[in-house]
């Protein structure tokens, strides 16, 4: 049994690259550093929605480093893995993860710190992601007021059947690839797209890794229609531009390129209906209810979105 190593003892650097997150982005940093997250170092790319002065607040107060990217070809591997670099060699990172502002990295235990303290020769954390969805209101939610549902047993098929069948249930009730949260013993462990592994060149010497079984990642991917139609058009811009310039596998991100698609063709109102009609897959347990401790989370959420002023609703007929 390893010793215990006071969790206190360890250094947890967060990383965020965001773009027009403002509903979001408070209470994401809120959260984690409530719970085990000492510095957070933020990419923000181009933000034009308020989401830029939250971070810029937050620098002032000495808890997080930002850096400022307005490219539009988005090479989110190498401004992530540049993130971590500074977390490891300039803020004497003993630990990382990589979130996106969308997500709350939740343990169990309180810290997010104390599993990889507890287990002494694990190098790697693989963290599954949960995601929450809202009840469909027809295009008229809010968020973190309609958040109703948990995907608590994802689907999970290789990826080229979920790509046949997206066109008929919603996506978000597949199965998400885990991400990792690691230490940096070894030196700065680069990630691949998506930070949802360890870069294979980071394996020599043998990493040992394991399955969390402290820490999840609590997935909000859809809030409102406007962001969803928002987030859309940014993915898309950035996604496209990036094959542009450099080239990319069919299958990375192949899901945000097919709703750029549908943004372009006028269809994108046809898959949020799609992604919000849940209903059916409660009695199969796909997805349940959100628990009272989960509702308890959106709180971090609450005050951020109630100091937005809302604009009208987008209607479905005008997407």
């Amino acid at each position: 049994m390893s010793i215990f190593t006071d969790p206190n003892k360890h250094r947890l650097i967060m990383t965020l690259l965001v773009r027009n997150e403002v509903d979001v982005i408070e209470g994401n940093i809120r959260f984690h550093l409530d719970h085990g997250v000492d510095f957070i170092v933020a990419t923000d790319n181009g933000s034009t929605d308020g989401t830029k002065e939250v971070l810029e607040k937050y620098a002032r107060m000495g808890v997080l480093h930002l850096i400022h990217e307005p490219s539009r070809v988005f090479q989110q591997q190498l401004w992530v893995n540049t993130m971590g670099g500074l977390a490891y060699q300039k803020f004497s990172a003993d630990m990382i993860f990589h979130s996106d502002a969308d997500e709350l990295w939740y343990s169990a235990s309180g810290s997010l710190k104390r599993e990889l303290a507890l287990q002494q020769q694990v190098d790697v954390l693989s963290v599954p992601v949960r995601n929450m969805l809202p009840a469909n209101k027809n295009g008229f939610e809010q968020f973190p007021l309609d958040v109703t549902y948990e995907v608590n047993k994802p689907i999970w098929k290789p990826v080229k059947k979920v790509m046949n069948e997206v066109g008929w249930r919603s996506f978000f009730l597949y199965r998400y690839p885990n991400k990792v949260l690691y230490k940096t013993r070894r030196g700065y462990l680069s990630v691949v797209q998506g930070n949802h592994s360890i870069l294979p060149e980071n394996t020599q010497p043998k990493l040992i890794r394991q399955l969390s079984s402290d820490v999840e990642i609590l997935h909000f991917p859809i809030r409102s229609l406007e962001q969803f139609r928002q987030k859309t058009i940014n993915n898309g811009e950035g996604l496209e531009n990036m094959d542009l310039h450099f080239g990319s596998c069919s299958i990375h991100a192949w899901h945000a390129k097919r709703w750029y698609l549908l943004y372009k063709q006028g269809r994108l109102a046809e898959e949020y209906s799609r992604l919000l009609d849940l209903e059916a897959h409660l009695a199969a347990g796909i997805l349940k209810p959100l628990c009272t401790q989960r509702k308890q989370l959106l709180g971090y959420f609450e005050r951020a979105c109630l100091e937005i002023q809302r604009p009208a609703p987008l209607s479905l007929v005008n997407l």
